[in-house]
Protein backbone atom coordinates (compact mmCIF):
# COMPACT_ATOMS: atom_id res chain seq x y z
CA UNK A 1 0.00 0.00 0.00
CA UNK A 2 2.71 2.91 0.63
CA UNK A 3 4.47 1.39 -2.24
CA UNK A 4 1.37 2.20 -4.41
CA UNK A 5 0.91 5.68 -2.93
CA UNK A 6 4.53 6.68 -3.10
CA UNK A 7 4.32 6.11 -7.17
CA UNK A 8 0.69 7.58 -7.48
CA UNK A 9 2.36 10.61 -5.83
CA UNK A 10 5.06 10.61 -7.73
CA UNK A 11 3.53 10.01 -11.02
CA UNK A 12 1.35 13.30 -9.57
CA UNK A 13 4.83 15.46 -9.39
CA UNK A 14 5.72 14.42 -12.28
CA UNK A 15 2.71 15.87 -14.81
CA UNK A 16 1.34 18.49 -12.51
CA UNK A 17 5.20 20.39 -11.45
CA UNK A 18 7.60 19.07 -14.10
CA UNK A 19 5.35 19.57 -17.22
CA UNK A 20 3.76 22.72 -15.77
CA UNK A 21 5.72 25.26 -13.83
CA UNK A 22 9.11 23.40 -14.76
CA UNK A 23 8.74 23.39 -18.04
CA UNK A 24 7.83 27.27 -17.99
CA UNK A 25 10.08 27.82 -15.51
CA UNK A 26 13.33 26.58 -16.31
CA UNK A 27 12.70 28.50 -19.68
CA UNK A 28 14.46 31.30 -17.97
CA UNK A 29 16.74 29.37 -15.07
CA UNK A 30 20.37 30.13 -15.08
CA UNK A 31 22.48 26.82 -13.92
CA UNK A 32 22.08 28.22 -10.72
CA UNK A 33 18.80 27.66 -10.47
CA UNK A 34 18.88 24.55 -12.06
CA UNK A 35 20.85 23.34 -8.98
CA UNK A 36 18.21 24.97 -6.89
CA UNK A 37 15.90 22.99 -8.55
CA UNK A 38 18.02 19.63 -8.13
CA UNK A 39 18.28 20.58 -4.17
CA UNK A 40 14.65 20.86 -3.75
CA UNK A 41 13.90 17.46 -5.68
CA UNK A 42 16.52 15.73 -3.72
CA UNK A 43 14.56 17.53 -0.22
CA UNK A 44 11.32 15.74 -1.48
CA UNK A 45 12.44 12.87 -2.42
CA UNK A 46 14.35 11.93 0.45
CA UNK A 47 11.97 13.59 2.94
CA UNK A 48 9.24 11.30 1.32
CA UNK A 49 11.89 8.06 1.46
CA UNK A 50 12.56 8.97 5.26
CA UNK A 51 8.90 9.27 6.17
CA UNK A 52 8.45 5.60 4.69
CA UNK A 53 11.08 4.41 7.20
CA UNK A 54 9.98 6.03 9.81
CA UNK A 55 6.04 4.47 9.41
CA UNK A 56 7.90 0.86 9.27
CA UNK A 57 10.08 1.42 11.51
CA UNK A 58 7.26 2.18 13.75
CA UNK A 59 5.28 -0.76 12.35
CA UNK A 60 7.93 -3.06 13.52
CA UNK A 61 8.10 -1.39 17.24
CA UNK A 62 4.10 -2.24 17.03
CA UNK A 63 5.34 -5.64 15.82
CA UNK A 64 7.19 -6.35 18.98
CA UNK A 65 4.99 -5.94 21.35
CA UNK A 66 2.66 -8.50 18.77
CA UNK A 67 5.28 -10.72 19.74
CA UNK A 68 5.66 -10.30 23.07
CA UNK A 69 1.28 -10.74 23.77
CA UNK A 70 1.79 -13.41 21.55
CA UNK A 71 4.40 -15.40 23.46
CA UNK A 72 3.17 -14.21 27.00
CA UNK A 73 -0.09 -16.20 25.66
CA UNK A 74 1.90 -19.07 24.84
CA UNK A 75 3.72 -19.18 28.48
CA UNK A 76 0.55 -18.51 29.95
CA UNK A 77 -1.57 -21.54 28.17
CA UNK A 78 1.37 -23.49 29.88
CA UNK A 79 0.56 -22.60 32.97
CA UNK A 80 -2.81 -23.04 32.35
CA UNK A 81 -1.85 -26.96 30.82
CA UNK A 82 0.65 -27.18 34.00
CA UNK A 83 -2.42 -26.16 36.36
CA UNK A 84 -4.73 -28.30 34.51
CA UNK A 85 -2.41 -31.53 34.51
CA UNK A 86 -1.74 -31.05 38.46
CA UNK A 87 -5.95 -30.83 39.17
CA UNK A 88 -6.36 -34.00 37.27
CA UNK A 89 -3.77 -36.19 38.65
CA UNK A 90 -5.35 -35.25 41.77
CA UNK A 91 -8.19 -36.77 41.02
CA UNK A 92 -6.19 -39.71 39.73
CA UNK A 93 -4.78 -39.98 43.58
CA UNK A 94 -8.01 -39.39 44.71
CA UNK A 95 -9.61 -42.54 42.60
CA UNK A 96 -6.36 -44.72 43.41
CA UNK A 97 -7.31 -44.06 47.65
CA UNK A 98 -10.61 -45.01 47.35
CA UNK A 99 -9.14 -48.64 45.18
CA UNK A 100 -8.83 -50.61 48.67
CA UNK A 101 -7.62 -53.68 48.30
CA UNK A 102 -7.47 -54.01 44.81
CA UNK A 103 -4.62 -51.31 44.93
CA UNK A 104 -2.41 -53.15 47.22
CA UNK A 105 -2.37 -56.05 45.12
CA UNK A 106 -1.23 -54.03 42.22
CA UNK A 107 1.34 -52.14 44.33
CA UNK A 108 2.40 -55.39 45.89
CA UNK A 109 2.52 -57.39 42.30
CA UNK A 110 4.68 -53.37 41.22
CA UNK A 111 7.41 -53.70 43.76
CA UNK A 112 8.33 -57.43 42.40
CA UNK A 113 9.88 -55.10 39.45
CA UNK A 114 11.26 -52.38 41.69
CA UNK A 115 14.67 -51.22 40.70
CA UNK A 116 17.90 -50.00 41.97
CA UNK A 117 21.00 -47.97 41.55
CA UNK A 118 23.06 -47.35 44.25
CA UNK A 119 20.85 -45.98 47.10
CA UNK A 120 18.11 -44.88 44.62
CA UNK A 121 15.15 -46.86 44.27
CA UNK A 122 12.38 -47.26 41.82
CA UNK A 123 10.87 -47.81 38.13
CA UNK A 124 12.70 -47.17 34.79
CA UNK A 125 15.82 -46.17 36.20
CA UNK A 126 17.82 -46.96 33.42
CA UNK A 127 15.88 -48.26 30.89
CA UNK A 128 12.34 -48.92 30.75
CA UNK A 129 11.12 -51.73 32.30
CA UNK A 130 7.01 -50.96 33.49
CA UNK A 131 5.62 -50.56 30.12
CA UNK A 132 2.83 -48.59 31.55
CA UNK A 133 4.93 -45.73 32.97
CA UNK A 134 6.84 -43.38 30.24
CA UNK A 135 9.09 -41.61 32.62
CA UNK A 136 11.93 -42.64 35.61
CA UNK A 137 10.65 -42.63 38.94
CA UNK A 138 13.50 -42.22 42.03
CA UNK A 139 12.95 -42.65 45.39
CA UNK A 140 15.38 -43.55 48.55
CA UNK A 141 12.31 -44.40 50.18
CA UNK A 142 12.51 -48.05 50.79
CA UNK A 143 9.39 -48.61 51.61
CA UNK A 144 7.95 -49.80 47.93
CA UNK A 145 3.92 -50.76 48.90
CA UNK A 146 3.66 -47.27 49.91
CA UNK A 147 4.88 -45.34 47.04
CA UNK A 148 4.20 -47.45 44.26
CA UNK A 149 0.28 -46.85 44.87
CA UNK A 150 0.61 -43.54 42.69
CA UNK A 151 2.38 -45.13 39.90
CA UNK A 152 -1.26 -45.76 38.29
CA UNK A 153 -1.45 -42.40 38.44
CA UNK A 154 1.19 -40.92 37.17
CA UNK A 155 0.76 -41.58 33.61
CA UNK A 156 -1.59 -38.48 33.79
CA UNK A 157 1.41 -36.03 33.89
CA UNK A 158 2.59 -37.68 29.91
CA UNK A 159 -0.67 -37.07 28.37
CA UNK A 160 -1.01 -34.75 25.29
CA UNK A 161 -1.74 -31.05 25.57
CA UNK A 162 -4.91 -31.44 23.82
CA UNK A 163 -6.11 -33.90 26.03
CA UNK A 164 -4.91 -31.40 29.08
CA UNK A 165 -7.33 -28.91 27.79
CA UNK A 166 -11.02 -29.28 29.23
CA UNK A 167 -13.40 -29.35 26.72
CA UNK A 168 -15.15 -26.36 28.54
CA UNK A 169 -12.39 -24.24 29.00
CA UNK A 170 -11.79 -21.42 27.57
CA UNK A 171 -8.69 -21.51 26.58
CA UNK A 172 -8.19 -22.68 22.96
CA UNK A 173 -4.32 -22.08 22.40
CA UNK A 174 -3.28 -24.49 19.96
CA UNK A 175 -0.47 -22.30 18.86
CA UNK A 176 2.43 -24.28 19.22
CA UNK A 177 3.88 -27.52 20.42
CA UNK A 178 6.04 -27.60 23.67
CA UNK A 179 8.43 -30.07 24.78
CA UNK A 180 8.29 -29.64 28.12
CA UNK A 181 10.01 -31.59 30.68
CA UNK A 182 7.59 -31.97 33.81
CA UNK A 183 8.25 -33.24 37.22
CA UNK A 184 6.10 -34.60 40.43
CA UNK A 185 7.65 -34.43 43.24
CA UNK A 186 5.64 -36.67 46.34
CA UNK A 187 5.87 -35.06 49.61
CA UNK A 188 3.70 -37.61 50.98
CA UNK A 189 6.17 -41.03 49.94
CA UNK A 190 9.33 -39.09 49.30
CA UNK A 191 10.04 -40.18 45.81
CA UNK A 192 10.44 -38.01 42.11
CA UNK A 193 8.78 -38.46 39.20
CA UNK A 194 10.30 -37.02 35.79
CA UNK A 195 7.58 -37.55 32.46
CA UNK A 196 10.83 -38.70 30.43
CA UNK A 197 13.08 -41.85 30.49
CA UNK A 198 16.71 -40.78 32.59
CA UNK A 199 19.45 -43.13 33.31
CA UNK A 200 19.90 -43.18 36.68
CA UNK A 201 23.80 -43.52 36.30
CA UNK A 202 23.78 -40.17 34.55
CA UNK A 203 22.40 -38.26 36.59
CA UNK A 204 19.79 -38.37 40.12
CA UNK A 205 17.71 -35.66 41.33
CA UNK A 206 19.59 -35.49 44.97
CA UNK A 207 18.29 -31.97 45.39
CA UNK A 208 14.83 -33.20 46.00
CA UNK A 209 15.54 -36.64 47.03
CA UNK A 210 17.17 -35.31 50.45
CA UNK A 211 14.84 -36.29 53.51
CA UNK A 212 14.67 -35.70 57.34
CA UNK A 213 12.51 -38.33 59.01
CA UNK A 214 11.52 -39.81 55.63
CA UNK A 215 9.95 -36.84 54.44
CA UNK A 216 11.53 -34.60 51.88
CA UNK A 217 12.60 -30.97 53.36
CA UNK A 218 10.54 -28.71 50.80
CA UNK A 219 12.26 -25.68 52.39
CA UNK A 220 16.23 -26.89 51.90
CA UNK A 221 14.74 -28.59 48.18
CA UNK A 222 12.84 -25.38 47.54
CA UNK A 223 15.91 -22.89 47.84
CA UNK A 224 17.99 -24.73 45.79
CA UNK A 225 15.61 -23.28 42.55
CA UNK A 226 15.57 -20.08 43.53
CA UNK A 227 12.51 -20.14 45.03
CA UNK A 228 12.12 -16.81 47.22
CA UNK A 229 10.83 -17.16 51.17
CA UNK A 230 7.20 -15.01 50.11
CA UNK A 231 6.72 -17.25 47.22
CA UNK A 232 7.27 -20.02 49.23
CA UNK A 233 5.19 -19.56 51.90
CA UNK A 234 2.33 -19.14 49.29
CA UNK A 235 3.08 -22.39 47.97
CA UNK A 236 2.94 -24.39 51.43
CA UNK A 237 -0.44 -22.58 51.27
CA UNK A 238 -1.72 -23.63 48.28
CA UNK A 239 -0.86 -21.06 45.39
CA UNK A 240 0.65 -21.69 41.94
CA UNK A 241 4.17 -19.82 41.94
CA UNK A 242 7.37 -19.61 39.36
CA UNK A 243 11.12 -19.66 40.19
CA UNK A 244 13.26 -17.05 39.52
CA UNK A 245 16.00 -17.86 36.87
CA UNK A 246 18.41 -20.94 37.86
CA UNK A 247 21.08 -23.14 36.51
CA UNK A 248 19.09 -26.40 36.21
CA UNK A 249 21.49 -29.41 37.63
CA UNK A 250 20.08 -31.87 34.87
CA UNK A 251 20.10 -29.36 31.60
CA UNK A 252 23.20 -27.24 32.93
CA UNK A 253 20.98 -24.77 31.45
CA UNK A 254 19.33 -21.31 33.16
CA UNK A 255 15.46 -22.13 33.14
CA UNK A 256 12.11 -21.06 34.96
CA UNK A 257 10.02 -23.52 36.60
CA UNK A 258 6.13 -23.48 37.17
CA UNK A 259 5.10 -25.19 40.43
CA UNK A 260 1.61 -26.14 41.02
CA UNK A 261 0.40 -27.86 44.15
CA UNK A 262 -1.16 -31.37 43.97
CA UNK A 263 -4.00 -32.27 46.80
CA UNK A 264 -5.28 -35.20 48.20
CA UNK A 265 -7.74 -35.20 50.64
CA UNK A 266 -7.52 -31.49 50.70
CA UNK A 267 -4.03 -31.45 51.67
CA UNK A 268 -0.93 -30.94 49.75
CA UNK A 269 0.43 -33.99 48.71
CA UNK A 270 3.14 -32.98 46.26
CA UNK A 271 4.28 -30.45 44.01
CA UNK A 272 3.66 -30.16 39.95
CA UNK A 273 6.71 -28.39 37.79
CA UNK A 274 7.15 -27.29 34.39
CA UNK A 275 10.63 -26.18 33.49
CA UNK A 276 10.54 -23.58 30.76
CA UNK A 277 13.97 -24.24 28.92
CA UNK A 278 15.47 -22.20 25.94
CA UNK A 279 13.95 -23.93 23.81
CA UNK A 280 10.37 -23.44 25.54
CA UNK A 281 10.80 -19.63 25.40
CA UNK A 282 12.25 -19.57 21.67
CA UNK A 283 8.85 -22.00 20.89
CA UNK A 284 6.93 -19.10 22.48
CA UNK A 285 8.04 -16.11 20.83
CA UNK A 286 8.15 -17.05 17.13
CA UNK A 287 7.48 -15.27 14.48
CA UNK A 288 6.93 -17.93 12.02
CA UNK A 289 4.51 -15.02 9.67
CA UNK A 290 8.31 -13.57 9.39
CA UNK A 291 10.86 -15.87 9.30
CA UNK A 292 12.94 -13.32 7.61
CA UNK A 293 12.60 -10.74 10.91
CA UNK A 294 13.09 -14.02 13.41
CA UNK A 295 16.54 -14.17 11.90
CA UNK A 296 17.56 -10.98 13.17
CA UNK A 297 15.81 -11.21 16.60
CA UNK A 298 17.87 -11.34 19.50
CA UNK A 299 15.68 -12.30 22.50
CA UNK A 300 16.58 -12.93 26.07
CA UNK A 301 14.68 -12.36 29.42
CA UNK A 302 15.66 -11.06 32.83
CA UNK A 303 15.11 -12.10 36.44
CA UNK A 304 14.43 -8.22 37.97
CA UNK A 305 15.02 -9.50 41.25
CA UNK A 306 18.37 -11.82 40.95
CA UNK A 307 19.96 -10.46 37.58
CA UNK A 308 19.46 -13.60 35.75
CA UNK A 309 18.98 -14.09 32.44
CA UNK A 310 18.13 -16.44 29.97
CA UNK A 311 18.98 -16.05 26.17
CA UNK A 312 17.11 -17.52 23.70
CA UNK A 313 17.63 -16.61 20.78
CA UNK A 314 20.08 -14.71 18.72
CA UNK A 315 20.52 -12.91 15.23
CA UNK A 316 22.16 -14.65 12.69
CA UNK A 317 24.22 -11.48 11.89
CA UNK A 318 24.89 -9.08 14.29
CA UNK A 319 25.76 -5.06 13.23
CA UNK A 320 23.46 -2.59 15.11
CA UNK A 321 20.18 -2.85 16.51
CA UNK A 322 17.85 -0.47 15.37
CA UNK A 323 14.87 -1.35 17.80
CA UNK A 324 15.07 -1.78 21.47
CA UNK A 325 12.01 -3.19 22.87
CA UNK A 326 11.24 -4.29 26.81
CA UNK A 327 8.24 -5.79 28.09
CA UNK A 328 7.38 -6.15 31.79
CA UNK A 329 5.87 -9.65 31.45
CA UNK A 330 5.34 -10.70 35.59
CA UNK A 331 6.62 -8.70 38.41
CA UNK A 332 9.72 -11.19 37.68
CA UNK A 333 10.81 -11.08 34.32
CA UNK A 334 11.48 -8.35 31.58
CA UNK A 335 11.51 -9.17 28.02
CA UNK A 336 13.65 -7.86 25.85
CA UNK A 337 13.57 -7.98 21.97
CA UNK A 338 15.94 -6.49 19.62
CA UNK A 339 15.84 -6.43 16.09
CA UNK A 340 19.61 -5.37 13.99
CA UNK A 341 19.58 -3.09 11.00
CA UNK A 342 20.50 -5.23 8.63
CA UNK A 343 17.01 -6.94 8.21
CA UNK A 344 15.17 -3.33 7.99
CA UNK A 345 17.60 -2.73 5.24
CA UNK A 346 17.12 -6.50 3.55
CA UNK A 347 13.14 -6.10 4.06
CA UNK A 348 13.01 -2.35 2.51
CA UNK A 349 15.63 -2.89 -0.14
CA UNK A 350 13.03 -2.04 -2.55
CA UNK A 351 12.44 1.24 -1.26
CA UNK A 352 15.98 2.52 -0.88
CA UNK A 353 16.33 1.45 -4.68
CA UNK A 354 12.86 3.54 -5.65
CA UNK A 355 14.21 6.04 -3.76
CA UNK A 356 17.58 6.32 -5.97
CA UNK A 357 15.45 5.43 -9.36
CA UNK A 358 13.30 8.13 -8.63
CA UNK A 359 15.96 11.00 -7.04
CA UNK A 360 17.94 10.10 -10.37
CA UNK A 361 15.03 10.14 -12.89
CA UNK A 362 13.68 13.22 -11.78
CA UNK A 363 16.77 15.40 -11.52
CA UNK A 364 17.66 13.76 -15.18
CA UNK A 365 14.37 14.98 -16.41
CA UNK A 366 14.89 18.47 -14.84
CA UNK A 367 18.25 18.58 -16.67
CA UNK A 368 16.17 17.47 -19.72
CA UNK A 369 13.38 20.04 -19.65
CA UNK A 370 16.18 22.75 -18.78
CA UNK A 371 18.18 22.72 -21.91
CA UNK A 372 14.96 21.93 -23.87
CA UNK A 373 13.73 25.11 -22.09
CA UNK A 374 17.04 27.09 -22.09
CA UNK A 375 17.00 26.61 -26.28
CA UNK A 376 13.13 27.30 -26.57
CA UNK A 377 14.17 30.42 -25.17
CA UNK A 378 16.48 31.80 -27.26
CA UNK A 379 13.99 30.51 -29.79
CA UNK A 380 11.63 32.78 -28.30
CA UNK A 381 8.72 30.85 -27.95
CA UNK A 382 6.24 33.10 -26.47
CA UNK A 383 3.43 34.93 -28.10
CA UNK A 384 4.17 38.81 -27.82
CA UNK A 385 0.54 39.69 -28.38
CA UNK A 386 -1.25 36.95 -26.00
CA UNK A 387 1.71 35.77 -23.87
CA UNK A 388 1.02 32.34 -24.67
CA UNK A 389 3.30 30.12 -26.79
CA UNK A 390 3.67 30.65 -30.16
CA UNK A 391 4.11 27.67 -33.12
CA UNK A 392 7.37 27.05 -32.23
CA UNK A 393 6.65 25.42 -29.18
CA UNK A 394 5.54 22.03 -30.79
CA UNK A 395 8.53 20.38 -31.65
CA UNK A 396 9.53 16.92 -31.60
CA UNK A 397 10.33 16.88 -27.82
CA UNK A 398 6.92 18.06 -26.72
CA UNK A 399 5.47 15.34 -29.55
CA UNK A 400 7.47 12.96 -27.76
CA UNK A 401 5.87 14.18 -24.08
CA UNK A 402 2.48 13.94 -25.29
CA UNK A 403 3.03 10.68 -26.89
CA UNK A 404 4.72 8.73 -23.70
CA UNK A 405 1.93 10.32 -21.49
CA UNK A 406 -0.95 9.06 -23.81
CA UNK A 407 0.87 5.34 -23.67
CA UNK A 408 0.55 5.95 -19.74
CA UNK A 409 -3.36 6.07 -20.07
CA UNK A 410 -3.12 9.55 -18.77
CA UNK A 411 -5.81 11.43 -21.10
CA UNK A 412 -4.73 14.48 -23.28
CA UNK A 413 -6.88 16.40 -25.36
CA UNK A 414 -6.37 18.75 -28.41
CA UNK A 415 -8.67 21.88 -28.74
CA UNK A 416 -8.46 24.35 -32.24
CA UNK A 417 -9.86 27.47 -31.14
CA UNK A 418 -10.88 29.99 -33.99
CA UNK A 419 -12.20 33.77 -33.01
CA UNK A 420 -15.39 34.45 -34.85
CA UNK A 421 -15.71 37.85 -37.26
CA UNK A 422 -12.40 38.87 -36.92
CA UNK A 423 -12.33 40.24 -40.52
CA UNK A 424 -15.68 41.76 -39.54
CA UNK A 425 -14.12 43.36 -36.23
CA UNK A 426 -11.20 44.73 -38.69
CA UNK A 427 -12.83 46.34 -41.44
CA UNK A 428 -15.64 48.11 -39.86
CA UNK A 429 -13.86 48.98 -36.32
CA UNK A 430 -10.11 48.61 -37.25
CA UNK A 431 -7.26 46.42 -37.13
CA UNK A 432 -5.98 47.70 -33.50
CA UNK A 433 -9.95 46.62 -32.88
CA UNK A 434 -9.12 43.67 -34.34
CA UNK A 435 -5.88 42.78 -31.87
CA UNK A 436 -7.70 43.67 -28.87
CA UNK A 437 -10.57 40.89 -29.91
CA UNK A 438 -7.31 38.65 -30.08
CA UNK A 439 -5.81 39.87 -26.60
CA UNK A 440 -8.59 39.18 -25.22
CA UNK A 441 -9.30 35.99 -26.47
CA UNK A 442 -5.73 34.94 -25.69
CA UNK A 443 -6.09 36.51 -22.03
CA UNK A 444 -8.82 34.59 -21.40
CA UNK A 445 -7.46 31.47 -22.62
CA UNK A 446 -4.54 31.41 -20.32
CA UNK A 447 -6.52 32.20 -17.36
CA UNK A 448 -8.77 29.08 -17.79
CA UNK A 449 -5.77 26.64 -18.07
CA UNK A 450 -3.76 24.53 -15.72
CA UNK A 451 0.23 25.24 -15.51
CA UNK A 452 0.75 21.52 -16.94
CA UNK A 453 -1.50 22.90 -19.90
CA UNK A 454 -0.37 24.19 -23.11
CA UNK A 455 -1.74 27.43 -24.58
CA UNK A 456 -0.77 28.11 -28.02
CA UNK A 457 -1.17 30.70 -30.69
CA UNK A 458 -0.99 29.54 -34.20
CA UNK A 459 -0.99 32.38 -36.05
CA UNK A 460 -4.08 35.36 -36.75
CA UNK A 461 -7.07 34.55 -34.75
CA UNK A 462 -6.38 30.84 -34.54
CA UNK A 463 -5.23 28.98 -30.88
CA UNK A 464 -4.68 26.00 -30.18
CA UNK A 465 -5.30 23.98 -26.61
CA UNK A 466 -2.82 20.92 -24.82
CA UNK A 467 -5.05 19.95 -21.72
CA UNK A 468 -2.74 17.19 -20.14
CA UNK A 469 -5.22 14.70 -17.99
CA UNK A 470 -7.78 16.10 -19.62
CA UNK A 471 -10.99 14.17 -21.52
CA UNK A 472 -13.42 15.83 -23.44
CA UNK A 473 -15.68 15.95 -20.64
CA UNK A 474 -12.96 18.23 -18.87
CA UNK A 475 -12.11 19.54 -22.18
CA UNK A 476 -16.11 21.37 -22.20
CA UNK A 477 -15.24 22.70 -18.37
CA UNK A 478 -12.33 24.61 -19.72
CA UNK A 479 -14.06 26.22 -22.65
CA UNK A 480 -16.74 27.21 -20.08
CA UNK A 481 -14.43 29.13 -18.14
CA UNK A 482 -13.14 30.35 -21.04
CA UNK A 483 -16.21 32.07 -21.98
CA UNK A 484 -17.04 32.93 -18.05
CA UNK A 485 -13.50 35.08 -18.41
CA UNK A 486 -14.39 36.64 -21.59
CA UNK A 487 -17.48 38.06 -19.89
CA UNK A 488 -15.07 40.22 -17.57
CA UNK A 489 -12.48 40.64 -19.78
CA UNK A 490 -14.31 41.67 -22.91
CA UNK A 491 -16.98 44.84 -21.47
CA UNK A 492 -17.54 45.89 -25.75
CA UNK A 493 -18.76 41.97 -26.76
CA UNK A 494 -16.31 41.81 -29.22
CA UNK A 495 -14.97 38.44 -29.01
CA UNK A 496 -17.08 35.19 -29.76
CA UNK A 497 -15.37 31.55 -31.05
CA UNK A 498 -15.45 28.66 -32.09
CA UNK A 499 -14.11 24.91 -30.58
CA UNK A 500 -13.45 21.76 -31.46
CA UNK A 501 -11.59 19.26 -29.30
CA UNK A 502 -10.11 15.66 -30.02
CA UNK A 503 -8.76 13.44 -27.42
CA UNK A 504 -5.86 11.40 -28.28
CA UNK A 505 -5.55 7.46 -28.72
CA UNK A 506 -2.52 5.47 -28.69
CA UNK A 507 -0.66 5.71 -32.17
CA UNK A 508 -1.52 9.36 -32.36
CA UNK A 509 0.68 12.28 -33.57
CA UNK A 510 -0.04 15.62 -32.59
CA UNK A 511 -0.08 16.70 -35.91
CA UNK A 512 -3.31 14.33 -36.58
CA UNK A 513 -5.06 15.55 -33.77
CA UNK A 514 -4.66 18.92 -34.22
CA UNK A 515 -5.93 18.23 -37.59
CA UNK A 516 -9.24 16.23 -36.52
CA UNK A 517 -9.98 19.58 -33.99
CA UNK A 518 -9.68 21.84 -36.71
CA UNK A 519 -12.11 19.41 -38.43
CA UNK A 520 -14.80 19.76 -35.32
CA UNK A 521 -14.03 23.08 -35.46
CA UNK A 522 -15.38 23.73 -38.30
CA UNK A 523 -18.35 21.66 -38.04
CA UNK A 524 -18.99 23.91 -34.94
CA UNK A 525 -18.63 26.91 -36.76
CA UNK A 526 -20.86 26.01 -39.47
CA UNK A 527 -23.53 24.79 -37.19
CA UNK A 528 -23.53 28.02 -35.65
CA UNK A 529 -23.58 29.73 -39.16
CA UNK A 530 -26.81 27.53 -40.56
CA UNK A 531 -28.69 28.41 -37.07
CA UNK A 532 -28.04 32.14 -37.90
CA UNK A 533 -29.67 31.44 -41.21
Amino acid sequence: MLRVKFLRSLRCYTLRNFLGGITRELSILSQRKYISAAIIIIACTTSIFAALVLHEVRNLQNYMGYIAENGKSALFHEEFINQDIAFRLSRAFSKQADSGSYGEEKAKLLCQHIETVGAIFGFNLVARTIVNLEGTLQTRNKACEAWSRDVPALPVINEMETAASSKYSFSNYTGYEFNNTRYYIDLAHNYIYINHLVNTFDYAFNNWLVADDNRINIVRSAHTITIDDNALEDLIQGENIVTHIYNDGYTKQNIISMITPVFLDGKIKGLLITDITVHDLATSFITPDRPLLWKFLSLYVTDNTTGGNIIFHKPILKSRDIINYKDDMTQYYTLHAKLDAIYVVMANIWLVVLYVLATWLMLRYARQQFNRQRSLSRDNITDAMTGLYNRKVITPELEQIIRSIVERNIPVTVVAIDSDGLKRINDTLGHHMGDRAIQFLGLALAQSIRKSDYGIRLGGDEFALILIDSNLAKTRDVIARVQEQLLSIDQEKLVSFSWGGYQLQRGDTLETAMHKADELLYQHKRSKYEERR
